[in-house]
């Protein structure tokens, strides 16, 4: 008996510390930044001598920094792409290959605090806020007039969400959405009391109700990061339009090398933006 008590003992302190590394590690988790490749982007300039380095400054003094790559319809800037990418990622993989892929549209992003030249340190209200302003100084860069839609991969389609139900988009794309990062993190951990312990938790529940913009939802059939039925939970919640694409046998990490994801993205883009051209 004393040995079971012993025992009993031993492993509820291993499960408390295993909370504590979580609950202590969550930032470096849910943000673990990602530095710039200095050779990839000389090679994206190479190919596109109009990209712009982009830099906001956001209301509490840090510097925001990333990529713009205006193009031109009739004169005037032509509707513009802004990207908010997942939490492993950095802009220049973006800009790798979307101004080919979006070769009729401005396409702009900047990095999160603590990522590539951003300066500052990521949290899910500082990237919230920052992803407002970016939106407005980039909407007042580009001028009156000008269209923007707003897409996000992974932990950026969360952000994504948030700015559509907070601006007036033009239309949304989400990449692996989520419904909530609690309820993947849930999944991960099934013994765990994530809800307890999640400091960020980006609950896209609110925003979804609010967005009325034109959405396409990209979900990856072999998503084992974030299963496809996150998916199905936000655009059950989601209050305006929307197409919800699977691509089958895509994994969370490989869906943007299938050929159906741009081929996807390019028609609704081509549907949006064809609808907007008849109503003006």
């Amino acid at each position: 008996m004393k040995f079971l008590v012993m025992l009993c003992v031993a492993a509820g302190l291993a499960y408390c510390g295993y909370l504590g590394v979580l609950y202590v590690r969550q930032d470096s988790l849910v943000f673990p930044g990602r530095t710039t490749d200095a050779a990839r982007v000389a090679e994206i300039r190479k190919y596109y001598n109009g990209l712009e380095d982009f830099e906001v400054k956001a209301p509490d003094g840090t510097r925001l920094r990333g990529y713009l790559l205006v193009r031109t319809r009739d004169g005037k800037p032509a509707p513009a792409i802004l990207y908010f990418h997942g939490n492993a990622e950095e802009q220049s993989g973006f800009f790798l290959w979307s101004p080919s892929e979006l070769s009729g549209f401005t396409v702009a992003g900047l990095n999160y605090r603590g990522y590539g030249s951003s300066e500052g340190k990521a949290s899910e209200t500082a990237l919230k806020a920052d992803a407002l302003t970016v939106y407005d100084a980039l909407s007042a860069r580009l001028g009156p007039g000008v269209p923007i839609v707003v897409m996000g991969r992974s932990l950026g389609s969360g952000i994504a969400a948030y700015v559509a139900a907070h601006r007036d988009v033009a239309g949304v794309i989400l990449v692996t959405p989520y419904d909530s990062l609690v309820d993947v993190g849930q999944d991960a951990h099934p013994l765990v009391p994530v809800s307890l312990l999640m400091r960020h938790r980006f609950d896209v529940a609110p925003d979804a109700a609010r967005v009325k913009a034109p959405t396409l939802m990209l979900v990856a059939g072999a998503d084992t990061l974030i299963p496809p039925r996150h998916a199905a939970r936000l655009a059950a919640l989601w209050a305006g339009p929307k197409e919800v694409r699977t691509v089958d046998n895509a994994t969370h990490g490989n869906i943007i090398d299938n050929p159906q994801y741009w081929k996807h993205i390019k028609a609704f883009l081509d549907k949006l933006f064809v609808k907007q051209d008849t109503a003006n």
